[in-house]
C-alpha cells in the first residue's frame, strides 16, 4: 500500500491477509503437553523438581513454538509456586498479579486444572451437552492469554502504552477489553480525574470485571456492556481515545456490513473533536519469523476500510513483527468508488468501499439470527406440520418464497419450501419429487416418522420454544442453550438440510458449476469437503461406473451420511476418505479434477500458514498434469445486494494466492452475485 492511496492492497506472497481460526491440534505439541502434565502432577504431588522440569521445557519451546500464547503465563505460574512466601507477598501487592494468581488457585486450583486438562486433551469432552464447560474454557483461554502477568515478555507492553500518549484526566474507551488487562493499566495513568470505560460483550468477562472493580475499589473504571451494533456508550458520553486491542480482525471478518457500519459509527459518535482511534492487532509475519499464536489481520486492510469510514492514519508503531499499532484521527467519510477491482499482473486489489474482502460468519450454528418476519414464517410452518393445516403450510411457502432472495441467501428457506411442497403433494407427485436417489435419502432422513426430525429442527432452530405472542425482537437473537436438545445435532441437521437441498438451483444456479467442472465419463475426481454428498452424487452420475469419485471430509458425521447413502444404493464409484486439515489424503497424480465448494474461504481464513501450505501441496500432488482445480465459493457482494448467509471471500484473494502456489486461472464465472466459480490448472512456472 502506498502513502498516496490507502485503498490499494498489494499482495506480495502466498500468505493469507487474515487469519481468524484456531490452531488447536496443530499447537498442542509434545513439549507443551508434557509441561502441562508436569504442572498437573505437581498440583496433586507437590515436588519442586516437577516445576523445574516444566520451566526448562518452556524456556526451550517459548522462542520456537507459540508467540503470544499461554506458555509464558504457565511458566509464570511455575515460578510463582517455587517462590518463598516473602516474594509471593511482594508480587501480590500488584492487584492485577494477585487477581491472576487468585483466579488460578481458587477452589484447589480448579481453573488451572480444568484449563490444562481440556486445552491439552489430557481429558476429553464427554458425551452430551458440554456448552457450559466450553464457555468456561473460552473464558479461561482469554484470561490466561490476556491477563498473563508476564505479557510484557512477548508484547513489549510498556513501549506500546507509551506510544498511546495517555495523560491524567483523559477518558478512554477500552473496546473489547476482555478481562481488563489494559483497562486497569489505563486506570492508573488517567488517575482519579480521568475515566476508563471497560467495554465487553462476553458476560463472563463482564462478571469478572465487576468483581475486580468492587474488590479493589477502583472508582475510575466503568464496566460497560456492548453489542455488535455499537460500543455501548450512552450518547452523552465523549472520550479522548477509543482503544481496540486484538479485536478488529473480528470486526473486519465476522461482522455484517450493517453491524460494522453501526459499530464504527458508534466509535465516531463517542470520540471528541481531535479524539483518536487506536487499533492494536496481530500481523502476519514473513517466513522465518514465529507467527502470532492466534488471529491476525494485515494492517493495510484495516487502513483501507477505515478510510471509507472517515478515519485517517496519522501514526503507527510496531515493536515486534507480530504486533502493530495504528493511530487514526477523524476526517470526512470517503465515498465508495467505481473502478476495476484488481490488477492481477501487479497482484493489487482496489478497495472500493467500506466492505470487507473477507466474511467469516459460521453457518449451521444454533443461534438463529432470523428476522422477525422469518421467525413468524417458521412458526407458521411448524404449526402447519403439527396441526396438518395445509392453509398454514401454503402461507409459510409463500412467505419463504418472498424472503429467500432478500435475506439469508443460501440458508434454509428454499429447503423448507421443498419440504412444504413435498408435504402438500399427492403420492404420485411425492414419488416424482424423490426420483433422484440423494433426494430420496434426504426425504427419508427429515420426513420419516411423521416428519419428526423436521419438526424438531424448526422448533429449536427458529427458537419456537420461546413463544412470543407479539413477535417482538426480544427473542429473535436468543442463543439456544442446548438444554432441551443437543446443539451439535441441530447444527448437523442444518448442514444436511441446506447443502443437500433439492431446491439449491433456485438460488445458486447449480448447473453452471457443473458446466465449469466439465466432468466426463470415466474420469477420476475428488469432492473436497463433500458435506452430505450433494456434488459427490452429481459427479458419480457424470463419471459413471468406469469413473471414480473421492468424497473427502474432516467431519465424521457428514462422511457417515455419504457412506450410508452409498451403501443404501450400492454406488460403487464413490469412495469416502477421512481427510486432514493439512492433507487431502488423495493418491498422487491421480485426479482429472478437484472440486471445492464453499470451502476455500476456510482454507484461506482459518488455516495457519504451514497447514495451508501442506494442504494445497497435497492437492497439487494429487492432480494429473492437465488436471483441473475448481473452486466454488461465496462472493463479497456490493453493499446494496443481499449477501450469502454464511462466509465469503473476494475471488481476487483466491486468484492471487493460488497464483503464488503455482496455479493458473483458466476460467471464471459469476452466475449470481453471491457465488463465483474459478477454474485453475497447474502452472509450475508461476512463483
Amino acid at each position: 500500500m502506498t502513502a498516496k492511496d490507502p485503498t490499494i492492497l498489494t499482495i506480495v506472497d502466498r500468505q493469507s491477509l487474515i487469519h481468524v481460526g484456531s490452531l488447536d491440534s496443530f499447537d498442542i505439541t509434545e513439549g507443551g503437553k508434557k509441561a502441562a502434565g508436569l504442572i498437573l502432577e505437581y498440583l496433586d504431588r507437590p515436588d519442586a523438581d516437577l516445576l523445574k522440569e516444566a520451566i526448562n521445557i518452556y524456556e526451550d519451546i517459548i522462542p520456537n513454538e507459540n508467540f503470544g500464547g499461554e506458555y509464558t503465563a504457565l511458566e509464570w505460574m511455575c515460578r510463582y509456586f517455587l517462590m518463598d512466601e516473602d516474594k509471593k507477598q511482594d508480587i501480590e501487592g500488584v492487584p492485577a498479579v494477585r487477581g491472576f494468581k487468585d483466579m488460578m488457585v481458587r477452589n484447589d486450583y480448579d481453573n488451572l486444572k480444568t484449563y490444562l486438562q481440556y486445552k491439552y486433551h489430557i481429558v476429553e469432552y464427554g458425551e452430551g451437552d458440554n456448552t457450559e464447560l466450553k464457555a468456561r474454557m473460552r473464558f479461561l483461554e482469554d484470561y490466561i492469554l490476556f491477563n498473563n502477568p508476564d505479557r510484557e515478555r512477548w508484547e513489549t507492553t510498556r513501549e506500546n502504552i507509551e506510544r498511546l500518549a495517555l495523560k491524567p484526566g483523559m477518558e478512554v474507551a477500552d473496546v473489547g477489553c476482555g478481562p481488563g488487562y489494559y483497562s486497569f493499566k489505563f486506570s492508573d495513568i488517567v488517575g482519579e480525574k480521568g475515566r476508563v470505560y471497560a467495554i465487553e460483550t462476553n458476560p463472563r468477562h463482564l462478571e469478572y470485571l465487576e468483581e475486580y472493580v468492587a474488590e479493589n475499589d477502583i472508582r475510575n473504571v466503568a464496566v460497560t456492556k456492548s453489542t455488535f451494533e455499537g460500543i455501548g456508550l450512552s450518547p452523552e458520553i465523549k472520550v479522548d481515545i477509543v482503544y481496540i486491542c486484538s479485536l478488529y480482525h473480528n470486526v473486519y471478518a465476522a461482522f455484517t456490513d450493517a453491524e460494522r457500519d453501526s459499530f464504527v459509527g458508534s466509535i465516531r459518535h463517542a470520540l471528541r473533536d481531535k479524539g483518536r482511534l487506536i487499533i492494536v492487532d496481530n500481523d502476519l509475519v514473513t517466513e522465518g519469523e514465529l507467527p502470532y499464536h492466534g488471529p491476525y489481520v494485515n494492517k493495510d486492510m484495516i487502513v483501507s476500510q477505515l478510510h471509507y469510514y472517515g478515519f485517517r492514519l496519522v501514526d503507527s508503531f510496531q515493536f515486534t513483527p507480530q504486533r502493530y499499532g495504528l493511530i487514526f484521527d477523524m476526517c470526512e467519510e470517503a465515498d465508495s468508488v467505481d473502478r476495476p477491482l484488481a490488477d492481477r499482473k501487479a497482484h493489487t486489489i482496489n478497495v472500493n468501499s467500506a466492505g470487507s474482502l473477507i466474511r467469516y460468519r459460521i453457518i449451521g450454528t444454533a443461534t438463529s439470527g432470523y428476522t422477525v418476519r422469518g421467525k413468524r414464517i417458521g412458526r407458521v410452518m411448524h404449526e402447519g406440520l403439527m396441526e396438518n393445516d395445509r392453509e398454514k403450510l401454503q402461507k409459510a411457502y409463500d412467505g419463504f418464497s418472498n424472503l429467500y432472495p432478500l435475506e439469508r441467501v443460501g440458508d434454509d428457506y428454499t429447503a423448507l419450501m421443498w419440504f412444504i411442497s413435498y408435504y402438500l403433494a399427492d403420492d404420485e407427485k411425492k414419488s416424482e419429487m424423490t426420483k433422484d436417489l440423494l433426494t430420496k435419502f434426504y426425504s427419508d432422513f427429515f420426513c420419516g416418522n411423521d416428519y419428526d426430525r423436521l419438526k424438531t429442527y424448526l422448533l429449536y432452530k427458529f427458537h419456537l420454544e420461546l413463544h412470543n405472542d407479539d413477535d417482538t425482537n426480544e427473542a429473535t437473537n436468543y442463543d439456544y442453550t442446548g438444554k432441551d436438545f443437543p446443539i451439535p445435532t441441530i447444527n448437523e441437521w442444518n448442514e444436511f438440510l441446506i447443502f443437500n437441498n433439492p431446491n439449491r438451483y433456485m438460488w445458486e444456479k447449480t448447473d453452471e458449476f457443473l458446466v465449469a467442472a466439465d466432468v466426463k465419463p470415466g474420469e477420476t475426481v475428488a469432492d473436497i469437503g463433500c458435506g452430505g454428498g450433494f456434488f459427490t452424487w452429481k459427479f458419480a452420475k457424470a463419471v459413471g461406473e468406469n469413473g471414480l469419485v473421492y468424497a473427502t471430509e474432516i467431519n465424521e458425521d457428514a462422511l457417515h451420511y455419504v457412506q450410508d447413502f452409498r451403501s443404501e444404493y450400492g454406488i460403487s464409484q464413490i469412495k469416502t476418505i477421512e481427510a486432514k486439515m493439512n492433507d487431502a489424503t488423495l493418491p498422487d497424480d491421480s485426479l482429472d479434477m478437484i472440486f471445492m465448494c464453499s470451502m476455500y474461504h476456510a482454507v484461506y481464513i482459518t488455516d495457519i500458514e504451514f497447514v495451508k501450505d501442506d494442504f494445497i501441496a497435497s492437492l497439487k500432488k494429487a492432480l494429473k498434469k492437465d488436471g483441473r482445480l475448481v473452486i466454488v465459493d461465496n462472493n463479497i457482494t456490493d453493499r446494496d445486494v443481499p449477501s450469502y448467509y454464511g462466509p465469503g471471500i473476494s475471488p481476487e484473494l483466491v486468484i492471487a494466492q493460488l497464483g503464488y502456489y503455482g496455479f493458473k486461472l483458466v476460467d471464471e464465472r459469476y452466475p449470481i452475485p453471491q457465488r463465483f466459480v474459478l477454474v485453475f490448472k497447474k502452472d509450475d512456472d508461476l512463483t
